[in-house]
């Protein structure tokens, strides 16, 4: 059996770059996928989920997963 953990990744206007925003600490999504296999956890894929003018993309889920 597999578990799945979801990380919501938004794009930030000051920086130009995807920040996953915790604890007022904006971490990059490198860093966060880093983080997760410190957990066991397997990046799996992206999901895009919000996507702005002309298509670009706003939002999307990093998708993990682990066997339990």
């Amino acid at each position: 059996m597999k578990q799945y953990k979801f990380v919501r990744v938004k794009y930030d206007c000051w920086s130009n770059l995807y920040v996953f925003k915790k604890d007022k600490e904006k971490i990059s999504p490198r860093k966060v996928i880093e983080d997760m296999a410190e957990q066991g956890y397997r990046f799996v894929e992206h999901l895009p989920v919000r996507r702005g003018a002309y298509g670009s993309l706003q939002e999307y889920d990093l998708v993990f997963e682990k066997d339990i």
